[in-house]
């Protein structure tokens, strides 16, 4: 099977992602660029850094 050769940028930024999902749901693209933005989507969305849930204490807790 043959490489397929993207040249479409990774998303950097938050706001960058944000448009370019918006770009991939809202334009008809052919196969290959549908998939190039996938990935650049995909890639980017693994890459992000999300905060760290805080623990919350429960009242209690300490005595189970």
């Amino acid at each position: 099977m043959a490489e397929l050769a993207c040249t479409v940028p990774v998303p950097q930024t938050p706001q960058e992602l944000e448009q370019a999902i918006r770009y991939y749901t809202t334009n008809d693209l052919s196969e290959n660029e549908l998939f190039c933005r996938w990935q650049a989507i995909r890639d980017a969305s693994l890459e992000q850094r999300l905060p760290e849930p805080e623990t919350v204490e429960l009242a209690g807790d300490d005595s189970y």
